[in-house]
């Protein structure tokens, strides 16, 4: 049975869809019906994100998810989950790990269905930031929480 929970964070809304056993979506939206919303499914995740936001060091790659996506994109999600808080990895770095280009990373992550759990938001630019399907502010907010931002400068004068 599919479910729909809406978290609000200080940075806006979230709504998270699972399949039951694992999460399938999460985005920064209010995009669900809210009689479809069911927050008590989420409870664990929610109290996870109040941790989080808090500025809490908070890891979510033991949560279950699912991904209708080709093998390409599996490869670079796998690859972006395993960049811990407070670390960063740049589009030519992950490339590398999967045997690619830094644009095709772009690309596969702008088509990221699972953000914060697949933390796209921690692969930046050799040159700064770099894009981020929410918006670069919404990553530069991201980042600065997870006291990761400084990073982000460090690479970007080498």
């Amino acid at each position: 049975m599919i479910k729909y929970g809406t978290y609000v964070s200080p940075l806006g809304p979230i709504t998270v869809v699972s399949d039951d056993e694992q999460i399938v979506m999460l985005d920064f939206c209010k995009c669900a019906e809210e009689s479809l919303v069911d927050n008590d499914s989420f409870r664990d995740l929610f109290k996870r994100f109040d941790n989080y936001f808090q500025g809490k060091r908070t890891e979510f790659d033991d949560i279950p998810i699912r991904l209708n996506s080709n093998s390409f994109r599996m490869r670079v999600y796998k690859q972006v989950r395993k960049i811990r808080w407070g670390e960063v990895a740049t589009y030519k770095e992950v490339a590398d790990a999967v045997g690619t280009s830094p644009r095709a990373v772009g690309v596969a992550l702008s088509k990221n269905p699972i953000l914060l759990l697949i933390p796209c938001h921690r692969v930046v630019a050799e040159t700064g930031l770099g894009g981020y399907s929410r918006g670069v502010d919404l990553k530069r907010r991201l980042l600065e929480l997870e006291g990761s931002l400084r990073k982000v400068s460090s690479i970007a004068t080498k």
